[in-house]
């Protein structure tokens, strides 16, 4: 993988207080999740690669380079912070001209670029009323489009949906979906609501007390457990043979069938030999299945384990 970020024993420390403790991590292109709890060292890992702060210890690049006393760095970054900071005096206009003037745009060029980049985050019909009188969902569009004037290859996009209701949740990962789908940007985006992260991207990196307890693919980290039983649903017709094989396989913790003899709950504790071997257990047993899947597939409960 082309690294965009590489992180190699980085440490950040404030005071007494730990934000990062010998965090390694590698970054590519696509859409990333950042995910843990409050106080887990993603707001300080975003400072870090803004440039914003400087680390104690260890090895940061963006693009390869350093962005500690880089600013030219911040041309190739586009960062949307947590907190909310929108002057409400101001339109949403004013606000992207301010910002454009922050980086060298002016006149027509800066004009024309607002324009598109309010079109993007569907704020136009918005952009000339006071910034005070917007909900939170059009206060975090704007922001967006603010860490989009320049257009930048990657955007950091720390807590977006936090404080939105559903709708406006919604909206706003059918965002960022489209800036890397459609508008080509690479994007790091952390979240401590773990099941908005997975419906953005299955490649995650996990942060507990400053450190990455897991990256890579959602399924890849899933298999790291193996001494966690991982929980089955398969339901159809005919399953009585079925529990006879499964119950004799090595991999098998338990199954219990549900009252209506048309489901099953299977624990194993191996769930890629599970279902390496089930569709030849379906043939022997000559059931009729309709669904499987997995309870434990994602983000909640891999998050629930791993930092345990």
């Amino acid at each position: 993988m082309n690294a965009i970020v590489s992180v190699r024993g980085l440490s950040k420390w404030y005071g007494k207080v730990i934000g990062l403790n010998n965090f390694n991590i590698d970054i590519g292109k696509g859409i990333t999740g950042i995910v843990g709890p409050n106080g887990s060292g993603k707001s300080t890992f975003f400072k870090l690669l803004t440039g914003n702060i400087k680390a104690n210890t260890g090895h940061l690049s963006v693009f390869g380079e350093d962005p500690w006393r880089n600013p030219a760095q911040l041309m190739r970054i586009g960062f949307c912070p947590d907190y909310d900071f929108l002057p409400g005096e101001l339109t949403g206009r004013e606000y992207l001209r301010f910002v454009g003037g922050i980086h060298a745009m002016s006149g027509n060029a800066l004009a024309t670029r607002a324009d598109e980049v309010l079109g993007i985050v569907n704020m136009k019909e918005a952009a000339d009323r006071r910034m005070g009188g917007y909900s939170k969902g059009m206060r975090q569009r704007l922001k967006i489009a603010g860490c989009l004037l320049h257009n930048p290859p990657l955007l950091l996009l720390d807590e977006p949906l936090t404080g939105t209701d559903p709708v406006a949740r919604k909206d706003l990962i059918d965002l960022i979906l489209r800036l890397h789908q459609d508008h080509g940007h690479d994007i790091i985006v952390s979240s401590h609501v773990l099941h908005e992260v997975e419906r953005l991207t299955r490649n995650i990196a996990i942060i507990y007390k400053g450190r990455a307890v897991a990256t890579g693919d959602l399924t890849e980290i899933r298999m790291l457990m193996s001494g966690h039983p991982h929980n089955i649903i398969i339901e159809g017709q005919n399953l009585n043979a079925l529990v006879k094989l499964l119950i004799d396989q090595r991999y098998t913790v338990s199954v219990e069938m549900s009252k209506s003899r048309e489901g099953l709950k299977v624990q194993v504790d191996d769930p890629e030999q599970f279902f390496d071997s089930l569709p030849r257990l379906i043939k022997e047993s000559g059931c009729e299945l309709q669904t499987v899947h997995s309870l434990d597939d994602n983000l909640e409960s891999v998050f629930k384990y791993l930092v345990g």
